[in-house]
């Protein structure tokens, strides 16, 4: 999937949108058209002040907006767990101390292995490579060709160069994000009980759309999910205090969460259009409330509604002149095979799917109570699921929002349907989430091994150049790739440039020490550019020349029959061994999570770097 999507990714200003011919008749549309593109590019080039303007101008009307909110609609009828008032003055028993230890050590594991073995070596994080760390800022993602508008993704690193400009300095900041979210969703679910509320915590995080965000940079999932904590922590503390802060937090929130990704729209629209819905329509069965008294009491709701109408205006007025979006159309899969994917990674959405259905049935028919938060919730994570698998986007993170929500809804409708639980109840439910946390921490730990693998092995073949170049008495050095594509030779290039190697046909002041790469593939490459979004230098190349390196990273397609053909007459130099586990044939039935092996079968050579050299 991310091969497919980043080859079509280009930015919004490196294309012109189209030829215009003049005529008798084209005199007055070409001066308004100049204007309009003018305009559009204004916006576009000012967009971050405008946004940061816009929070300020929400956050005081939300002030002055929340004084005439809810006044308390008797609607619908909270169940179960949301009915419960934790005691926080109580001393915690010895089972509970266990547990805060255990979660305690779970947490300080997870922040480890964040850091563990982490370099700028992954993909996409040539965007950090190429811009912050070098000091300069990455202007937000507005790209009209693609259909991408997600403007606040990365920002915050443009911020960081300030501060650190290394990988762990880099990670710390995402530490910090996941420590201050697991601190809000644990005051979120304060209602339940403490060892339930831990087991909730770990299966969150141990959910591999969780996992895949918080283990790197580049996912604008991660803040989607610390804003859409953010969101339910003010949702649940306005229905229960009226307060202005939480009213003012949730609206600030959405603005946030929007401009992060572009499917967020979906969940918030779904969410708070249902929410006004079932509002609605339980006042005029049950209170007989005005509409003017339904509407002031849904002011929230409203406001968040047009808030996402700003946004959706602001996307079609950047998109509207493009006719293709690349990020979409560029994908040849099939709307089957996506939800095939997406239900072999996630057991989530077939029981989430099933539990609203029975509960709204019950609503309508059964004259059944449904909660006025946490059920609408749900519709907001059902739609958010069902528009990317309609779009045909998979990947194992792009479900995260929607996941988060549905984990933490279940959890409580599982407790609302059972306030007091008999044995076999709770020996259901305890298996149930065991099946999933289970399933969830396997193809977790792929994505992980893989993450790390490759880091490492592109670690190890820098080090290995570092100590082969000042052995070579030319001024160019050939690298050959026979296997992979113009994407991944990007990638390598961007890192190591970064790592201090001087390429080939890279505009650098500093003078010239030692030898230059030569980065060369089999592939066709259009101006001898590897991609046309990133200023690197690939030659194309029906086989190595003498004396070039040969080199198959971890991540190319390749087989082992591939590799001994290449032995049989160049000379090794460098051999990097998979982990152990990377042979079973089950962990490799995991490849799902994978970013380049989710649609297809992991490679033979699958985490292994072997370089060799051509004799002269």
């Amino acid at each position: 999937m991310l091969k497919w999507i980043l080859n079509g990714a280009t930015s919004s200003f490196a294309t012109s949108a189209s030829t215009i011919f003049l005529s008798e008749k084209d005199h007055v549309s070409f001066p308004l058209s100049r204007l309009s593109h003018y305009i559009r590019g204004s916006f576009i080039s000012h967009f971050l002040p405008l946004w940061a303007l816009s929070v300020v101008f929400i956050a005081v009307c939300g002030f002055f907006l929340s004084a005439h909110g809810d006044s308390g609609s008797p609607a619908l009828a909270r169940q179960g767990v949301s009915l419960r008032r934790p005691s926080f003055l109580r001393q915690f028993s010895l089972i509970e101390g266990i547990t805060a230890f255990l979660l305690l050590l779970f947490v300080a594991l997870y922040v480890f292995q964040i850091f563990y073995q982490e370099d700028f070596a992954y993909y996409d994080d040539e965007m950090l490579t190429d811009f912050s760390v070098q000091g300069k800022s990455f202007a937000p993602p507005i790209w009209p060709n693609t259909g991408r508008f997600f403007p606040l993704a990365d920002q915050e690193f443009n911020l960081l160069r300030f501060v650190t400009r290394s990988p762990a300095g880099y990670h710390s900041f995402v530490a910090v994000e996941l420590i201050v979210l697991l601190v809000v969703l644990s005051v979120l679910l304060r209602r339940f009980e403490f060892r339930f509320r831990v087991l909730i915590l770990i299966a969150v995080m141990l959910a591999p759309s969780f996992v895949i965000p918080f283990s790197g940079f580049v996912y604008p999932e991660r803040n989607v999910l610390f804003w859409l904590a953010i969101i339910l922590l003010c949702l649940q503390g306005y229905s229960d205090s009226k307060k202005r802060v939480y009213f003012v937090g949730c609206l600030v929130a959405t603005q946030f969460a929007l401009y992060y990704k572009e499917t967020v729209v979906v969940f918030v629209v779904a969410y708070a259009g249902t929410r006004v819905l079932l509002e609605t329509l339980t006042a005029r069965r049950v209170a007989h409330r005005s509409w003017r008294e339904i509407a002031r009491d849904n002011s929230l709701h409203f406001a968040m509604l047009a808030l996402s109408a700003i946004y959706s205006v602001i996307f079609l007025a950047v998109m509207l002149p493009n006719r293709s979006f690349s990020y979409i159309t560029g994908v040849p899969i099939s709307l089957g095979f996506v939800l095939l994917s997406y239900l072999k990674i996630n057991w989530l959405f077939p029981i989430l799917l099933a539990v609203l259905i029975l509960r709204f049935w019950r609503f309508m028919l059964l004259r059944g109570q449904l909660d006025p938060m946490w059920d609408s919730l749900a519709v907001g994570a059902l739609a958010y699921a069902s528009c990317i698998v309609g779009l045909k986007l998979f990947s194992g993170y792009y479900m995260a929002p929607a996941n988060f929500v549905a984990l933490i809804y279940l959890a409580h409708v599982s407790l609302a349907w059972h306030p007091k639980p008999t044995k076999l109840r709770v020996a259901a439910l305890a298996t149930v989430l065991l099946f999933v946390m289970v399933h969830d921490a396997a193809y977790s730990a792929f994505r992980i091994v893989e993450r790390k693998g490759t880091i490492t092995a592109k670690h190890e073949l820098a080090e290995f150049l570092r100590g082969y170049l000042p052995t070579v008495n030319s001024s160019t050095v050939e690298l050959y790739l026979p296997y992979s594509n113009g994407f991944r030779l990007m990638e390598l290039s961007a890192y190591l440039k970064y790592k201090g190697f001087q390429l080939v046909g890279q505009s650098d002041t500093a003078p010239v020490v030692g030898a230059r790469l030569v980065v060369e593939g089999r592939d066709m490459f259009i101006n001898n550019q590897c991609v046309n979004y990133r200023a690197y230098i690939c030659i194309h190349e029906g086989s190595p020349k003498a004396g070039a390196l040969i080199v198959v990273l971890p991540d190319d397609d390749a087989s082992m029959n591939d590799v001994e053909s290449i032995c049989k007459d160049s000379t090794l130099l460098l051999a990097r061994k998979a982990p152990g586990i990377c042979s079973r044939k089950w962990f490799r039935l995991l490849h799902a999570t994978s970013p380049m092996f989710s649609m297809s079968q992991v490679p033979e050579h699958w985490l292994q770097l072997h370089v060799f050299k051509k004799p002269a």
